[in-house]
């Protein structure tokens, strides 16, 4: 078990590296949101565009304060809630591409880094996932030892 409580403080580590990017990405979408429109995302800065990415920015503090609170009130949550933030963005484009041909026009500079954000988040989540599947299945996942 030392091992999983391990890896469920790798987890929350993350988790909470995970809201402070969040943090950041808050103050960039409010702000700085011209700045971050003209610059990272590479859109036309006009007041829709800029409500959008300010909304967007309301919603980077959320998690960003909800994730801070799941590592200090409730760590043993951060595994799932690391699992949910790529499917989350993965239904949500799923939903804007296949039902809404939404394509992006603008370079979205910040789409990058958002690809080892969410790459992290699953790759950590899955870990923790597998290696707890196999300190509780080890006869079926091939491992000799037991809990």
């Amino acid at each position: 078990m030392r091992n999983n409580e391990r890896l469920l403080n790798i987890c929350a580590a993350v988790l909470f590296l995970a809201g402070l990017m969040d943090f950041i990405r808050g103050i960039l979408h409010t702000f700085q949101v011209r700045y971050a429109a003209e610059n990272l995302a590479q859109i036309q800065p006009t007041s829709d565009s800029l409500v959008l990415m300010g909304s967007f920015g309301i919603s980077n503090f959320l998690t960003a304060f909800i994730y801070v609170l799941i590592v200090v009130k409730a760590k043993k949550l951060a595994p799932y809630v690391l699992l949910l933030v790529p499917v989350s963005y993965l239904l949500g484009g799923y939903g804007l591409l296949h039902y809404q041909r939404v394509l992006m026009e603008s370079p979205f500079v910040g789409q990058y880094m958002m690809r080892y954000y969410l790459g992290i988040c699953l790759v950590t989540s899955l870990v923790y996932f597998t290696n707890r599947a196999i300190l509780f299945y080890p006869k079926e996942m091939g491992n000799k030892k037991s809990r």
